[in-house]
């Protein structure tokens, strides 16, 4: 809400914490911690299990009297877990478990639920190795889930996977013309390592709209700045070597980074294999944030590029040399994507792109994900001047309940939910994050703030005042019928 924002809608890549039997519930946990970057220790702590179905976990969130409005999708992760238990990381579906997964989804989007979601990402596993279960289905197992909403003639699928070109975005429109449902595709951004995607995949989503398929491109009006140490990253997961060194235990990776010849095997894979891949191999981009140890405190804000050369060493030498000599606890800081403004402005002016993908409470330590709407005001609005003031309200909130199916939201019209925000166009932007340690067990997360956000209210209540909040906690459950509770 420091942000303006008023509703959420959570269960996004394919994650949710239901379906799920009581047995599963740790496993399902599982499936969050290297992906979304949460600590286990955390979501034990936090998650306080009263369900099985997406029913009850609505009802939980209900009875939890939340700040903001509440809707779920439902995430294909937890479905297949819930059907095929461990089978669900080793094998596709066969007819009968599809059948019951289709049943499963039919009671959530029944109860409420505003869609379902499914992450195809190749980077995407569990802290265990396994991939995540959404990973090992076929094309027809999304398919006939997708004809669940079909059936029903409500929801949205909304689907995570690496970023991809037009085939694949064919590939969505002819899901989305199979079933006459919305579906919304991460993603189109501008990325380092392709700089020029974001126009064909644009290109291609005018084409699939004019089909008359609603193919909408997700996208982000800010850059990731992942924050990674070599005890935690994701940010290597593509590569075989890499990733097979982050799974191993801290003294066993150390001596790995060591060796000359798995150094040669990481060299190539991120810094001289020519192949485009989603990390940008742009050392010069990769930034040391805060050193572990007083002696190198010069180097914060220094580039890995800058290291090597102030070292007069190779690149990766140079990275791996500091890690080592801090226990692997050097904090860097790099952006894979939306380094370009220029290119950004273009892309969130889109009329076939949603404003959205924030992970604003995914990737806790790593990345402050708030403030994508805020900047879109005071950057792409007001600074650059993208799009209308207008125009760009009506992405965050019109446009997003109309995709959403929640008809009684996103609009300033009589007899519609009072969620309303009061803000300085002057002023409106988002601040530069900061660490803090509120979560269970003194966990570390980043938060962010914003300026020029002057009164939020939900469903008629005050819950920001002057950036300051009211502690009323008047958030509702949205239904995809319309209907709270």
């Amino acid at each position: 809400c420091f942000h303006g924002v008023t509703s959420v809608i959570v269960g996004n890549c394919g994650l949710t914490l239901a379906p799920c039997k009581p047995e599963d519930r740790d496993t399902l946990l599982h499936t969050f911690v290297r992906v979304e970057g949460m600590e286990i220790s955390v979501l034990r702590s936090a998650v306080e299990w009263s369900w099985t179905d997406t029913a009850g976990y609505l009802d939980a969130i209900a009875r939890a009297r939340t700040a903001l409005n509440v809707g779920t999708l439902v995430g294909h992760c937890a479905l297949r877990q819930y059907v095929m238990g461990e089978d669900s990381v080793e094998r596709a579906a066969t007819a009968g478990e599809i059948a019951a997964m289709q049943s499963s989804l039919r009671e959530a989007l029944r109860a409420g639920a505003l869609g379902f979601s499914t992450n195809q990402n190749a980077r995407h596993f569990r802290d265990d190795g396994k991939p995540l279960p959404s990973r090992l289905a076929a094309p027809e197992e999304i398919n006939a889930l997708g004809q669940v909403l079909a059936g029903e003639k409500r929801g949205v699928i909304q689907m995570s996977s690496a970023p991809g070109g037009v085939a694949r975005i064919d590939q969505v429109a002819e899901l989305s013309l199979a079933i006459g449902r919305p579906v919304i595709w991460n993603a189109i951004l501008h990325i380092w390592s392709n700089p020029g995607l974001w126009r064909d995949q644009l290109l291609a989503t005018e084409r699939a709209f004019k089909r008359g398929a609603q193919a909408w491109a997700n996208t982000n009006a800010r850059a990731f700045n992942n924050r990674f140490t070599l005890k935690d990253a994701q940010e290597f997961d593509e590569f075989p070597t890499w990733r097979g060194l982050m799974f191993m235990p801290h003294e066993e990776r150390k001596e790995a980074f060591r060796n000359p010849d798995t150094r040669a095997k990481l060299r190539w894979e991120a810094v001289e294999d020519p192949k485009p891949v989603i990390f940008h191999k742009r050392w010069d981009l990769v930034y040391i944030i805060k050193p572990a140890l007083p002696k190198n405190a010069g180097l914060a804000g220094m580039s890995v590029a800058d290291l090597a050369r102030a070292r007069e060493k190779e690149l990766l030498d140079a990275f791996l040399d500091l890690a080592l000599e801090e226990d692997l606890d050097t904090l860097f800081q790099t952006a894979l994507t939306n380094g370009d403004p220029d290119a950004v402005a273009q892309i969130v002016a889109s009329p076939y792109t949603v404003i959205g993908q924030s992970d604003a409470g995914a990737h806790l330590a790593i990345d402050a994900g708030f403030g994508y709407c805020t900047g879109l005001l005071g950057t792409f609005v007001r600074e650059k001047k993208a799009l209308p003031m207008e125009e760009a309200i009506r992405k965050l909130t019109g446009m997003q309940a109309e995709i959403f199916g929640v008809p009684d939201r996103g609009r300033l019209t009589p007899g519609l939910a009072a969620d309303v925000v009061v803000f300085d166009p002057a002023t409106v932007g988002p601040r530069e994050p900061e660490l803090t340690h509120d979560l269970p067990g003194g966990a570390a997360r980043l938060v962010q703030q914003a300026d020029g956000i002057r009164l939020v209210l939900v469903n008629g209540d005050v819950v920001l005042e002057g950036g300051d909040l009211t502690g009323a906690r008047p958030g509702r459950v949205l239904r995809g019928t319309g209907k709270e509770r």
